[in-house]
């Protein structure tokens, strides 16, 4: 009877591991990569972030009503001591647990992946690996990992903090 109630209480745990996991947005790489070819084509644009589960933040209280960035925001607040003439904007997110990530899009421009789990740096270069992007150190900074592709337009950088990771999508010029 032990063996049983053993062997059904590791199953539980199982299950439950399965279901935390699952909190994450699984927002693929290919379609932020997609989102940008578009923007960079001045054609036909709608952000895809709101069919992964991430809600629109409104940031008027810190940002120009005339500014030209969206952000897009998954177990989000925003931080109340932010001060947008001296800070980055990333820095306005304030993450409610390890599964939060906050998106800058900037109309003109690129896009800005900001989260604190290490999942998603991992999920995002493994993804980007098997599409044929080459992972290579940067010249400018010694956190910052360049993702290239030979014939492709679209650039990707990951900047990582000791407590932050930025994975930056923009256009070549």
């Amino acid at each position: 009877m032990k063996r049983y109630a053993l062997i059904l209480f590791l199953l539980v745990i199982v299950v439950f591991g399965y279901a935390q996991n699952n909190n994450y947005p699984n927002i693929p790489v290919v379609d932020i990569l997609r989102y940008q070819v578009q923007k960079s084509r001045k054609g036909v644009r709608t952000a895809p972030f709101k069919r992964y589960g991430l809600r629109r933040i409104r940031a008027s209280k810190f940002l120009a009503d005339n500014d030209s960035r969206h952000i897009w925001g998954w177990h989000l607040q925003a931080d109340e001591t932010f001060d947008a003439d001296r800070e980055e904007l990333y820095k306005l997110f304030k993450r409610a647990d390890l599964s939060s990530m906050g998106i800058i899009d900037v109309q003109d421009g690129g896009v800005e992946v900001v989260f604190w789990d290490k999942q998603y740096y991992r999920r995002f270069s493994q993804e980007l690996k098997k599409i044929g992007f080459v992972c290579s150190d940067s010249r400018r900074a010694t956190n910052i990992l360049e993702f290239r592709k030979p014939e492709s337009s679209i650039l990707v950088d990951f900047t990582i903090w000791p407590n932050i990771y930025i994975m930056y999508v923009y256009s070549a010029k």
